[in-house]
């Protein structure tokens, strides 16, 4: 469960260019004059761009050694705590920085988009509401509080029914997003292994997407739910979006964003 989560929860920016910094493995960076924290804050953010996870936390470590209260690296790690699927210790993190920078936007919008991946939707909304009233987090945050209030939506219980028909196995489609080849097909190899049928794969134009969504047509939250555990069974938080309709006849559709890759 979106570069996957790293852009929406800390923002699109360019990617800086690399620092020409001599490397000898994760952990081992080596300290010498001009080298601050702000720009081993900068290296990790450029091996995060990548996928190159492990190196990006050696960098933070670095940073967060030459300057251990600051807002950036920690923020910086909660982030990749919580695409890494460490959920409870990336909420610990950020609630500290909430405490430590009551004014700044950017903790609070990323303490709500975690609390929406482990569900506790009430408490992120008051959070990333929070997020939206402050200088500098008012579109990124409104745009998770989207995210949110449509997973508040979908949980509203409907009326009860005397007798329900039975459930119709929902048509998913498969659309990989993220431009990795065979990733779709190998989706579709997981969630058959579930007993879930999948009708079709396609790509989406430009992969560009950032983070995966699960979405869902009416009448099929339960087996979207279902789905959105099956992935979640190996770390990944996924979000359910509900939808008026998918078309092509689709009940649910698994959009795979480079936070799958």
């Amino acid at each position: 469960m979106w570069w996957l989560l790293a852009c929406l929860l800390q923002g699109c920016a360019a990617t800086p260019a690399a620092p020409h910094w001599q490397v000898q493995g994760v952990q081992r960076i080596g300290h010498s004059a001009g080298q601050s924290a702000a720009t081993y804050l900068e290296l990790g953010k450029f091996y995060q761009a990548r996928g190159q996870l492990e190196l990006a936390a050696g960098a933070y470590a670095a940073s967060l050694a030459l300057d251990p209260r600051q807002l950036g690296a920690r923020n910086a790690q909660a982030v990749l705590d919580a695409r890494q699927g460490r959920l409870e210790q990336a909420a610990t993190a950020l609630q500290a920085l909430v405490r430590d920078y009551p004014d700044a936007a950017q903790p609070r919008n990323n303490l709500g988009y975690v609390y929406y991946l482990q569900g506790e939707l009430a408490q992120a909304s008051a959070m990333l509401g929070q997020a939206a009233a402050r200088a500098g987090g008012t579109a990124l945050a409104r745009n998770n509080l989207q995210l949110v209030q449509a997973a508040q939506a979908a949980l509203v219980p409907a009326a009860p029914v005397v007798a329900a028909a039975p459930e119709v196995p929902a048509e998913i489609e498969i659309i990989n997003g993220n431009g990795i080849r065979g990733m779709a097909a190998h989706m579709r190899q997981r969630v058959r292994e579930h007993g879930m049928a999948v009708s079709r794969l396609a790509n989406l134009p430009g992969f560009r997407q950032a983070r995966s969504q699960i979405l869902y047509a009416p009448g099929n939250a339960r087996q979207a739910d279902a789905l959105r555990q099956i992935l979640a069974q190996r770390g990944e938080a996924v979000p359910l979006v509900a939808v008026a309709s998918l078309g092509r006849g689709a009940g649910i559709r698994l959009i795979l964003g480079r936070d799958q890759a």
